[in-house]
């Protein structure tokens, strides 16, 4: 245990993946950055949430059906649920909006933490990642895909 908190990087070996506890309504993961949220960023934040669950979606689908999907398919999926809750944003009325920012969203390999690119088949097993800044806050979360936490 002490050698894995040494290593630069995390690998497969030494990454202890556990779930992620999420609010029963929201299922925004719970974290103590959650308190820095104003009432209003608070009821945007689980779009990341929103958006990988879109990604996992089209994930499942695309895996149950043996139609072929790409993992820039996927980062688009998530993407642009984020991208239209910014633009829903810009038009809200003054003072009922919370400032939304993209920071990333990626698809990684569960054994080698590559990013997936290209086609990828029903059997891979990955990651979607990403993180948002509501307002002043920078939120992160992930979803599983292809696989669950034993």
């Amino acid at each position: 245990m002490v050698s894995d908190l040494l290593m630069s990087n995390p690998t497969s070996d030494n990454l202890h993946i556990l779930p992620t506890t999420r609010d029963p309504q929201t299922h925004l993961a719970l974290s103590s950055r959650n308190a820095y949220l104003s009432p209003s960023e608070l009821k945007i934040s689980p779009i990341l949430y929103q958006a990988l669950s879109n990604a996992k979606e089209r994930w499942n689908s695309a895996s149950s059906s043996g139609r072929p999907t790409t993992g820039e398919d996927i980062v688009a999926t998530a993407t642009s649920v984020i991208l239209a809750e910014i633009d829903r944003l810009k038009d809200a009325p003054e003072g009922t909006n919370a400032n939304l920012r993209l920071d990333y969203i990626e698809v990684f390999d569960k054994h080698t933490f590559e990013p997936v690119r290209g086609e990828v088949s029903g059997g891979k097993e990955m990651v979607i990642a990403g993180a948002v800044w509501v307002g002043r806050t920078r939120l992160i979360d992930n979803l599983l895909l292809g696989w669950e936490v034993d």
